[in-house]
C-alpha cells in the first residue's frame, strides 16, 4: 500500500493495482482509494485517451456524475463516443473521471448530507478525488482545463459544483438536471433518501433551498472568463400527472435553469431540447453537442495557447440600450463615428427614443465636436462615409419626421444626413413608402460625390413590390436630391445590407430568401451591379443549402470582396453552426476564390475594407475560439493579401457580448485609414478598459493598426 499526503493533510490509500480493460481507442481504468472523509473506499472509473500510455503529455479532465440508481459504470456508454469525437477532432483528447455515488444507501445528490447515515460527498469530491486525480494521472491541474458534467441527479450535482465552486471548472455539461424550484415535487427522490435531510428527518425544505442553484447564484462570481454551461433535456421527460406538479416537468425545470443562468453576467449558457425522454437517447445527443461546445473554450496544454486580448478603447453610452452606427476616417486622419443613443451624449440634448449622434475626433483622439440629431421617435444610424471634401454622410432609418417634410410618417423611412467638416448639418433627405416599413442599411460615396444607399422596403419605391421585403438601391446627388431608385426582389425576404461605389457604378450585397439569380438554399447571399445611370449590369446569387448572408462588401482594383457567413460547405467543410465567409469576385461577378473560417459555434463576418496597401481587412465576431476566446461573442479581425493569403487573425473582447447582441445579430463597423490605421466600433455589454458599462448595451470605439 502507498500513502499519499495532500497539503490539506488528508490520507489517501490506494486499495488495489489499476485495472485496465478495453482494446483500441482509449482505455478505462477501475481505480479507488480509501477516503478519509467518507471512511470507506471511493471508487471510480477513469477513461484515458488513446496514446496516453506512450505519451508524457498532460490532458484536460472531464468529471461525469451519474444519476440516481446507477453506478460509475453508467457513463461507460460514452467511451466509444469519446474515441470517435477525439479521432474526428471534434474535441481534444481528455481524461474522463466517472465517480461512484452509492446514492441508494448513502443519501446521494453529491452534497454533504446532514442526514443520519448520509455522507459528505461534496467534500470528498473536492478535497480528495480531484487532488488524487491531479497527483496520480497526467491531468492539467487547472480550472481552465476542467469540466464537470452529469445527468439527472448527476445533473443537479454538476450544476451545484460549477456554481458553488466557480474557481474549479471552466464549464459544466448539464443533462436532464433534477433541479426543482422552489421545492421538489412530492414524488421526487430528493425527498426519499435523506440527501437533503437532517438527523432522522428525510427532507428539510430549508436545507434544500439553501443548496439549490437560486441560492448559490446569489454569491456566484467569476470576475473574468465566464463559466460556460451547456444544458440539454428531452421534450418528454417526467410528465407529472398531478396538476400541482406539472411545473416540475424536467423540460420546464431545465428551461427555467437556463433562463436564470442566461441573465448572469459571468455565465455563458446554451440550451437544447431533444426529442426523447429521461434516457440515453437524450443524454448521448446532449453529451456530444455539449462536449463540442465546451471543448471550444477548454485549455488543452501547459504551453502558450491562443489567448484573445481584452477589448480596449473608449466606451460611450447611456443607461439605456445604445447601438454603434458607423465609422470612417477623413483625408486628414480625423475619425468620425456615429451611434444610436437612447439618451444625451456629452452636452447634447436628447430628442426621443434613439437619436443619431455623430462625433468627430482629431488625430490625437480628442473630440472636436458632437452633433445629436433626432425626433421624438426612433432614429438609428447604420453607416458613415466621408466625401472628397471631408463632408460627412450618415445613413439609417427614422420612425419620425427627421427632415421636417414627413409629418405623417408612422413607419420607418430611410434617411441620409450630410454634415460639413465642422459638424453643421447641410441637409437631410428622408424617403420611403408612407404606408410601409423601409430602412437604410448601407452607404457609399462615389468619386463624383454622389451618394449610394441600400436597404429594404416593404412597400413601393420603384415599381411593384415582389414579396415580403425588396432590396432597393438609390443614388442621391451631392445636394441631397434622389436621382434614381432601383427596387428588386422575389417572393421571399430580401435585404440590401452593404454597398460599395466604383468609378463607374455601384455594387449592392445582401441576403435573399428568393430566387434572384438561381437559389442555392434557404437564404443566400447576392451581389447586384449597377452603372451610374442605374442600369443593372449583372447579378449573382451564392451560398449553400442552408442560411447564408452577405453583410459587407468592398470594391477596389477591379475586384469585389464580400464577407458574411454560411451555414454549409461553401469554401470548405462547415465547422460549426455558422462559419465566417470571405469571397473574392472579379469585375464581371465571377467568384475567384473564397475562404471559410469557423469554430464549432457561431462565426460571422460583419464588415470588410481594403487598406492602403490593397490588403483586405475583415471585421467579424465569434462566440468560439478563432484566435483565443475572451468571453461570449468576441470581435475578430482577419487580414488577407490581395491574392487571398491570410496574413493575420486577432480576437478581442470582454467577458460579455461584443460586436453582436444576445441574438447573435451584428452591430459592428470597420474603417481603414492612412497607413495601417484601423478603427472598429460596435455594441458591447462589457467593460472596456477602465470604463464600466453605462447601460444595457454600450458602444465601444477601438483604434488599431493591423501590422
Amino acid at each position: 500500500m502507498k500513502k499519499i499526503w495532500w497539503p490539506a493533510v488528508i490520507v489517501v490509500l490506494l486499495l488495489s493495482p489499476l485495472t485496465v480493460y478495453g482494446q483500441g481507442g482509449g482505455s478505462v481504468v477501475a481505480d479507488s482509494f480509501v477516503s478519509a472523509t467518507l471512511g470507506r473506499p471511493y471508487e471510480f472509473n477513469v477513461y484515458l485517451p488513446a496514446g496516453y500510455e506512450g505519451s508524457d503529455a498532460r490532458y484536460p479532465t472531464v468529471y461525469l456524475l451519474h444519476g440516481r440508481g446507477d453506478t460509475k459504470d453508467a457513463w461507460l456508454n460514452i467511451r466509444d463516443t469519446l474515441d470517435r469525437m477525439t479521432a474526428e477532432g471534434a474535441i481534444p483528447p481528455v481524461i474522463a473521471v466517472l465517480p461512484d455515488a452509492p446514492s441508494l444507501s448513502a443519501a446521494g445528490y453529491y452534497i454533504d448530507s446532514q442526514y443520519q447515515g448520509g455522507e459528505a460527498l461534496e467534500s470528498a469530491f473536492f478535497n480528495e478525488l480531484i487532488p488524487y486525480m491531479d497527483a496520480t494521472y497526467r491531468t492539467l491541474a487547472d480550472s481552465a482545463s476542467r469540466i464537470v458534467g452529469g445527468y439527472s441527479m448527476g445533473g443537479y450535482g454538476a450544476m451545484r459544483y460549477a456554481l458553488a465552486h466557480p474557481e474549479m471548472f471552466m464549464g459544466a455539461l448539464i443533462l436532464s438536471p433534477a433541479v426543482y424550484t422552489p421545492l421538489p415535487p412530492a414524488d421526487s427522490s430528493t425527498r426519499e433518501f435523506g440527501a437533503f435531510g437532517k438527523g432522522d428527518v428525510l427532507f428539510d425544505e430549508e436545507i434544500y433551498q439553501s443548496l439549490n442553484y437560486p441560492a448559490v447564484l446569489e454569491t456566484f462570481e467569476r470576475g473574468g472568463q465566464p463559466l460556460y454551461v451547456f444544458i440539454a433535456v428531452g421534450d418528454d421527460e417526467w410528465k407529472h400527472p398531478n396538476p400541482e406538479d406539472q411545473l416540475h416537468d424536467l423540460d420546464l425545470e431545465a428551461h427555467l435553469l437556463f433562463n436564470r443562468l442566461a441573465r448572469v453576467s459571468d455565465i455563458a449558457a446554451e440550451f437544447r431540447v431533444y426529442n426523447g425522454g429521461h434516457d440515453w437517447d437524450v443524454w448521448q445527443h446532449g453529451f456530444e453537442e455539449g462536449m463540442s461546445y465546451l471543448a471550444n473554450y477548454l485549455k488543452t496544454s501547459e504551453g502558450e495557447e491562443a489567448v484573445g486580448a481584452a477589448l480596449g478603447g473608449e466606451l460611450l453610452g447611456t443607461p439605456e440600450m445604445d447601438f454603434a452606427g458607423g465609422v470612417a476616417f477623413d483625408s486628414e486622419g480625423a475619425l468620425i463615428h456615429a451611434l444610436g443613443a437612447a439618451g444625451p451624449i456629452g452636452d447634447q440634448p436628447h430628442h426621443g427614443d434613439l437619436d443619431v449622434v455623430v462625433i468627430k475626433r482629431g488625430t490625437d483622439g480628442s473630440i472636436l465636436w458632437t452633433q445629436q440629431i433626432g425626433t421624438g421617435a426612433t432614429d438609428r444610424p447604420y453607416g458613415v462615409a466621408v466625401d472628397a471634401a471631408n463632408n460627412i454622410l450618415v445613413v439609417g432609418y427614422t420612425s419620425g419626421n427627421l427632415d421636417g417634410a414627413h409629418a405623417a410618417n408612422e413607419g420607418n423611412d430611410p434617411f441620409v444626413i450630410k454634415l460639413a467638416p465642422d459638424g453643421t448639418v447641410l441637409w437631410i433627405t428622408q424617403f420611403g413608402d408612407a404606408d410601409a416599413a423601409d430602412r437604410g442599411y448601407g452607404l457609399a460615396v462615389a468619386p463624383d460625390g454622389a451618394i449610394y444607399v441600400t436597404g429594404y422596403t416593404k412597400g413601393v419605391l420603384d415599381g411593384a413590390n415582389a414579396g415580403d421585403k425588396d432590396v432597393y438601391c438609390a443614388r442621391i446627388s451631392p445636394q441631397g436630391e434622389i436621382e434614381w431608385i432601383r427596387q428588386f426582389g422575389g417572393e421571399g425576404e430580401d435585404k440590401g445590407q452593404a454597398i460599395a461605389a466604383t468609378a463607374d457604378g455601384v455594387i449592392v450585397a445582401g441576403m435573399t430568401g428568393s430566387d434572384l439569380a438561381g437559389s442555392q438554399g434557404d437564404i443566400d447571399g447576392f451581389l447586384v451591379y449597377f452603372d451610374a445611370a442605374g442600369n443593372e449590369l449583372w447579378r449573382r446569387q451564392f451560398g449553400t443549402p442552408g442560411w447564408d448572408e452577405a453583410t459587407g462588401v468592398a470594391a477596389a482594383d477591379g475586384q469585389f470582396v464580400v464577407t458574411g457567413f454560411v451555414s454549409g460547405d461553401f469554401a470548405g467543410a462547415l465547422v460549426g453552426d455558422k462559419d465566417l465567409m470571405v469571397a473574392f469576385f472579379d469585375a464581371g461577378g465571377e467568384l475567384v476564390r473564397a475562404v471559410q473560417v469557423g469554430t464549432p459555434l457561431n462565426d460571422k463576418g460583419a464588415d470588410v475594407r481594403f487598406d492602403a496597401a490593397s490588403n483586405v481587412i475583415v471585421a467579424g465576431y465569434t462566440d468560439g475560439n478563432l484566435a483565443g476566446s475572451v468571453g461570449r461573442f468576441d470581435v475578430v479581425l482577419l487580414k488577407y493579401a490581395p491574392d487571398g493569403e491570410q496574413l493575420g487573425m486577432w480576437q478581442w473582447g470582454t467577458p460579455e457580448d461584443d460586436g453582436a447582441d444576445e441574438w447573435a445579430e451584428e452591430n459592428l463597423f470597420l474603417a481603414t485609414g492612412q497607413g495601417e490605421a484601423l478603427a472598429i466600433t460596435g455594441l458591447t455589454s462589457g467593460q472596456v478598459g477602465e470604463t464600466a458599462p453605462v447601460g444595457g448595451g454600450d458602444v465601444f470605439l477601438t483604434l488599431l493598426n493591423a501590422e
